[in-house]
């Protein structure tokens, strides 16, 4: 597994608070994984009975703003390449929301 991230704080545009940011992800498999699931094993979230192998590869942004003193809000999107390693999968986009409240 191999990643970088960068965030930056809001300074920049008057927002002190938020904070923006994007990290990549490359993920391979072993050898032997790879020919454990080829062969029709399965792994905790990962095995379907065959694997058409590709290293899987993970693309994240996201945005995060205090609302109020206490709350933020965090949008997010996530790009996956090959999920679970298989070329005959995906891609597929994932959107998020969080809401973080402290008091």
């Amino acid at each position: 597994s191999v990643s970088a991230g960068l965030s930056l704080k809001g300074n920049r545009w008057n927002r002190e608070t938020d904070t923006i940011g994007l990290a990549v992800v490359a993920n391979g498999l072993s050898p032997d994984h790879k020919a454990y699931l080829k062969n029709g094993g399965y792994g905790f979230i990962v095995g379907d009975g065959q694997l058409n192998y590709q290293l899987e590869l993970i693309c994240e942004a996201y945005y995060s703003f205090k609302v109020f003193r206490g709350l933020d809000l965090t949008g997010d999107y996530q790009f996956i390449e090959h999920p679970a390693y298989n070329a005959d999968r995906g891609p597929v986009s994932i959107l998020s929301v969080r809401l973080h409240y402290e008091i």
